[in-house]
């Protein structure tokens, strides 16, 4: 696999490099974190594709460490309590969650991406039995929730790491209330884990150093937890972390600064649950 792989990556397709290049990196650059990805070297290599790029970017890669371990531990609890459970990952990128938590062959587990990045997971990322990936369409970007297998009383876990940004405010709304609805119907018990960036962050994203080496921006702003919740009814907040104020100390004095001046996150990762009456 070479470098052209990376070539043909679309617009957001093309943001999965920015963690990949953070997961590649994290041992050396952030050894306080204690986070050692051996998949993502592994088929960081297998892509050609050199880390350095993104790598002097200290706070978006110190960021997606510190995001990945909060989304390894929400995703550990969820198994814990439901060893039997879905997990669903949109957007996964070339992420291997289920090898870095050692996934259970008790639970099952769907990495929904864009079809480029569906084929560099097929050729990249080692295959699991309980592991398989749905293609996620420009045209229909949210058909992939019908493919889910929606189990009445089996608890589903959905992830939402690094995506909910890139998508435009309309299709946001419409992921987040259909989840639910899908949930209600089912009578599943639903649990969402998602990061989301301030109205402020959106309109300066690409003043990001990272973002601004992709063709991508960010366009959904959701501007506290709460508003995910009047959003999607029935979504209650379980935890709501602010991770930019472990990213140095720029990042530091934004969140707190904005914070001071919004009373809210200038970005933040939100676990939700959903509990079917």
């Amino acid at each position: 696999m070479d470098d052209l792989s990376i070539k043909s990556l679309g617009t957001i397709p093309e943001t999965l490099l920015i963690p990949l290049a953070a997961r590649m990196t994290a041992p050396d650059r952030h050894p306080d974190l204690q986070f050692r990805d051996v998949e993502a070297m592994r088929i960081g290599t297998a892509l050609g594709f050199d880390p350095a790029r993104f790598a002097r970017d200290t706070g978006s890669m110190r960021g997606s460490v510190l995001r990945a371990q909060w989304f390894d531990r929400v995703t550990e609890t969820f198994i814990a309590s439901h060893p039997a459970g879905l997990c669903v990952s949109i957007g996964s990128g070339l992420d291997d969650r289920p090898s870095r938590i050692r996934l259970p062959a008790t639970a099952d587990w769907i990495d929904a991406d864009f079809a480029d990045v569906i084929c560099l997971r097929e050729a990249l990322v080692a295959r699991r039995a309980n592991v398989r990936t749905i293609r996620v369409t420009e045209k229909e970007p949210l058909a992939w929730m019908d493919e889910l297998g929606w189990t009445s009383g089996r608890p589903t876990l959905v992830l939402a790491e690094g995506v909910s940004m890139y998508l435009s405010p309309s299709v946001g709304e419409d992921l987040l209330r259909g989840l639910v609805d899908r949930a209600a119907r089912n009578g599943t018990l639903l649990e969402l884990a998602a990061d989301f960036a301030s109205p402020m962050l959106v309109r300066q994203s690409r003043r990001n150093p990272s973002l601004a080496k992709t063709r991508a921006s960010f366009r959904w702003a959701v501007p506290s937890p709460e508003t995910v919740g009047d959003i999607a009814p029935g979504l209650a907040v379980i935890e709501a972390v602010d991770i930019t104020r472990r990213c140095g100390a720029l990042a530091r004095t934004m969140a707190s600064l904005h914070r001071l001046l919004t009373g809210r996150p200038v970005y933040f990762c939100g676990h939700y649950r959903f509990r079917p009456r």
